[in-house]
């Protein structure tokens, strides 16, 4: 139990290392997006990613989780042929389906430009991006094989690359073109880059698929085969698993498409000039969520990690090692964002300033980080639910959350009183909802109960320690003159710090990790 324990925080720490690289690379791509293509520029981004996710959802959300369990469970079961065709059913169900997507979002841009987004604009963006369906669908699937066989290395270098490849191009392409206040070029542009990154990550992630197909070739020609499941029978295991996961992710989307073209449309309503609107939604969606989103590296990861990792003990009915499992899940996301809401509410409006030269972002990131520990664990307890098999109940939760959060954007953000806070208003009962059921249903199927103390009351109260200080030492040394990077840079610091040693002081941090015995006993290290 404990050496499955290790891997899963193993492989959890591997991931949120390279999520780390890529969302710190992403950020600062979104700052000198924002700064050489504007408000307008970055809400015109925005109103193209929303429809182009809808088509990235019916193709990647639920296969590639179906992927990493049934690959899981064969594996575990030394069941190779079964991979492999689990393999195939899958990269031929996702090769057909992004296909499909792909030439019916070309033959309706017009279609989707003007009457769904609203803003022909976005056609020329929109016709360079539907392709990518193809590359993100494939490689979606194969970083699911990966995940499956707890090998997370293939998928970190993967995302790096993908990031890398994005960035440089479109620093290149920004700076070549100038596009200036043609913002539909600007919008081109960055999704080029875009579609370049992907293609790069798929090239890498085949090559290397290829490599450990041909050693699971050679271990089926020299072990005992064992019986497997028919392609009929894997192509009906794939679907019972994806279809709530992908439901539940194309809701999502068209919520995201959704707020894009009604908040922007109910600010108008509620007296906003088209270019103010555009403008206000540009800044929430495209620089204060990105912001706020920053800590999901680590929580991120550990969804992924996590559910393998429990198919795999589900399979084996060790229900002290799911508890167990379970337990330093929950555990780790609070650790994570406890102090990242601190930070976030202390240190909000200069770190607005600071990095976007844009004051509301400040304004807007305070509030809307209070969410942030809901929105955590309401991630974190949806990937249990999918590795214990309940996704259909992870399911319809979200489809409530998003009911409460899309009406409250409707007939809120039109009150010329209210206008974009009914966005957060929706977002924070939603989170609160979903978080609180999931959880629910976690502690219920597992038979645990909720450890208020250890989940709740040690971060927490050492996360007020590091607000409190972090906010005092900022105004100390403003006071006193000093730079506000430096300024920043010391008040994170020493309020992380403070966060640490309080963590430790009340007995609240994780378990220890011995890497020597973990690279000793774990398959993450074969690369």
């Amino acid at each position: 139990m404990k050496i499955n324990t290790r891997s899963l925080l193993y492989g959890t720490m591997v991931l949120s290392l390279a999520n780390f690289i890529v969302r710190l690379l992403g950020f600062a791509y979104r700052v000198f997006l924002s700064r050489m293509i504007g408000p307008q520029g970055m809400g015109l981004v925005q109103l193209v990613l929303p429809v182009f996710q809808i088509a990235i959802t019916l193709t990647v959300s639920g296969i590639p989780i179906a992927v990493s369990r049934l690959v899981s469970e064969k594996n575990v079961k030394h069941d190779i042929l079964g991979i492999r065709r689990t393999m195939t059913v899958s990269l031929s169900l996702v090769a057909i389906i992004s296909t499909t997507l792909t030439f019916i979002g070309l033959l309706n841009l017009d279609f989707i430009s003007q009457l769904v987004i609203k803003d022909e604009r976005t056609k020329g963006a929109l016709f360079i991006l539907f392709p990518c369906v193809i590359f993100i669908g494939l490689g979606a699937v194969l970083k699911g094989f990966f995940y499956g066989q707890k090998n997370i290395h293939p998928p970190a270098l993967a995302e790096i690359i993908e990031q890398v490849t994005r960035m440089i191009t479109a620093v290149g392409l920004v700076y070549w073109m100038s596009p200036k206040d043609n913002f539909a070029l600007a919008a081109v542009l960055v999704m080029s880059a875009s579609v370049l990154g992907e293609l790069s990550s798929l090239l890498f992630l085949h090559t290397r698929y290829g490599r450990c197909m041909k050693d699971l070739h050679s271990q089926l020609i020299t072990r005992k085969s064992i019986k497997t499941d028919s392609i009929k029978k894997i192509t009906g295991a794939i679907a019972a698993i994806a279809l709530p996961i992908t439901a539940t992710r194309l809701i999502h989307s068209f919520i995201s498409a959704a707020n894009s073209i009604i908040i922007p449309q109910r600010l108008m309503a509620s007296g906003m000039n088209r270019e103010d609107a555009v403008g206000l939604f540009g800044i929430v969606f495209g620089m204060v969520m990105p912001l706020m989103f920053l800590p999901f590296t680590i929580t991120n990861a550990l969804t992924v990690v996590i559910i393998p990792n429990l198919s795999e003990s589900l399979a084996m009915k060790r229900w002290k090692d799911i508890q167990d499992k379970i337990n330093k899940a929950v555990h780790l996301t609070c650790i994570i964002t406890f102090p990242s809401t601190a930070l976030l509410v202390s240190l909000g409006q200069p770190i607005g300033d600071l990095l976007y030269n844009q004051p509301l972002v400040g304004t807007f990131l305070i509030p809307f980080s209070c969410c942030l520990l809901f929105h955590a664990l309401q991630h974190t307890c949806s990937g249990i639910l999918n590795g214990l098999g309940k996704q259909t109940r992870s399911a319809l939760h979200y489809i409530i959350g998003s009911c409460i959060q899309l009406s409250c954007s409707y007939f809120l953000i039109a009150n010329p009183s209210i206008r974009i806070w009914g966005t957060l208003i929706g977002f924070f009962f939603s989170t609160l909802i979903v978080s609180s059921a999931n959880l629910a249903a976690v502690l219920k199927t597992a038979e645990m109960s909720f450890r208020f103390i250890e989940w709740i009351l040690k971060p927490g109260f050492a996360a007020l320690l590091m607000g409190l200080s972090s906010a005092a030492i900022y105004r100390l040394l403003a006071s006193l003159g000093a730079s506000d990077l430096l300024n920043l840079f010391i008040s994170v610091f020493v309020g992380f710090s403070l966060f640490l040693l309080s963590l430790w002081a009340v007995n609240g941090m994780p378990t220890p990790i011995k890497l020597k015995n973990l690279k000793q006993n774990n398959k993450y290290s074969n690369l």
